[in-house]
């Protein structure tokens, strides 16, 4: 008896715990099957298009490698890429050149109020309809447009500059753009930044100087290379702006993908 009952009063094993792994895929579900139908089924359904010809817009069931053949060997497609990646390389590099200093100057800005307005400004560009902003920079690049006439008022130019339907004009704009997505990843990092490293960097009688060049720099280099990235990978995949501040003169991947695809 005192066996069973001793039996009795031990403590019961408890339920096996869910795996940890349970919970956080639950809660990432909705986002993935989104991408799953928004995303990864549109590229699996446009890759196996590819291996098909099509004959006055309709499919033709005739499996062919012809598509791959003439992207990788023909001139006029290694052209593109390249024009692709060089109006890529173009936008990333002036963002970094205009973000970074002024990611800087929003971070030293003593004056919270103001530091809230002047990033609201800056991240303003992205609140706007690509194609009013695409057209509204159409208007201030013209030969006749605002730009033209300020510079020809100063006498820095004698003639107006084309600054639209090049590959000019599609730099501005797209620089323009995806300022705030460099910006704010630098700046983030540069809020983080502990300020007793700048007053000891002081004491020991480092300039401003060095004390960007040893210590500001190197520890907000992870924001830069992640403005950097989305920068890069926001210019390989822009369409609208090329394709109306282009005039059909920048040959990019995304614009030659919908021509040939919509023939």
């Amino acid at each position: 008896g005192r066996v069973a009952a001793a039996a009795d009063d031990a403590p019961r094993p408890r339920p096996i715990k869910r795996r940890k792994w349970v919970m956080p895929v639950l809660l990432l579900a909705p986002t993935l099957a989104l991408m799953l139908y928004a995303f990864i089924l549109p590229l699996l359904t446009f890759m196996r298009f590819s291996f098909f010809r099509f004959q006055g817009g309709r499919l033709i069931e005739d499996f062919t490698f012809e598509t791959y053949q003439r992207f990788l060997f023909e001139g006029y497609f290694r052209l593109i890429v390249f024009d692709t990646l060089r109006l890529a390389v173009y936008v990333t590099l002036l963002s970094v050149l205009v973000g970074y200093p002024l990611a800087y100057a929003l971070w030293r800005i003593n004056r919270p109020g103001l530091q809230r307005w002047l990033g609201l400004l800056i991240f303003s560009p992205i609140l706007v309809s690509v194609v009013v902003r695409s057209y509204g920079w159409t208007v201030l690049l013209a030969d006749q447009g605002p730009v033209n006439f300020f510079l020809e008022k100063l006498g820095i130019i004698s003639e107006p500059l084309e600054l639209v339907f090049n590959l000019t004009g599609v730099l501005i704009s797209l620089t323009h753009v995806f300022l705030p997505f460099v910006v704010f990843p630098i700046f983030s990092t540069m809020v983080r930044l502990d300020p007793e490293l700048n007053e000891a960097a002081k004491d020991l009688g480092a300039n401003w100087w060095t004390t960007f060049r040893r210590i500001t720099l190197p520890l907000t280099l992870p924001g830069l290379v992640a403005g950097a990235q989305i920068c890069f990978t926001l210019s390989l995949g822009a369409f609208v702006t090329p394709a109306m501040l282009g005039g059909g003169r920048v040959l990019i991947l995304p614009l030659q993908i919908y021509r040939a695809t919509s023939d």
